[in-house]
């Protein structure tokens, strides 16, 4: 798994991208927070957008219906990002 910027995400990696976006009826902005999982035995990946105030429990129900398995490790670094903007987002409001 790697958690990077759209801006920096590879060019043979921006179609999954891209896809994702689609699916969420988004625009990919180079400033969005991205995981991009391997998804193991495939050429495929698994894109998660991470949104500031997205919960882990709503990742989960993202990866569901694709019935995506991440290792604990992947796991546990990707809720570490979004703890990390949750507590950016409160530091930036006074909260």
């Amino acid at each position: 798994m790697s958690i990077t910027k759209v801006a920096s995400v590879s060019p043979d990696l921006m179609p999954f991208v891209v896809f994702r976006a689609n699916i969420e009826k988004r625009e990919p902005r180079d400033d969005d927070d991205v995981a991009i999982f391997n998804v193991h035995g495939t050429s495929s990946n698994f894109v998660v957008f991470l949104d500031a105030g997205k919960t882990p429990e709503e990742v989960k129900e993202e990866m569901g219906p694709y019935n995506v398995v991440i290792s604990n490790t992947d796991w546990t670094r990707m809720v570490q990002e979004l703890e990390r903007k949750v507590q950016y987002l409160e530091a930036t409001r006074g909260e």
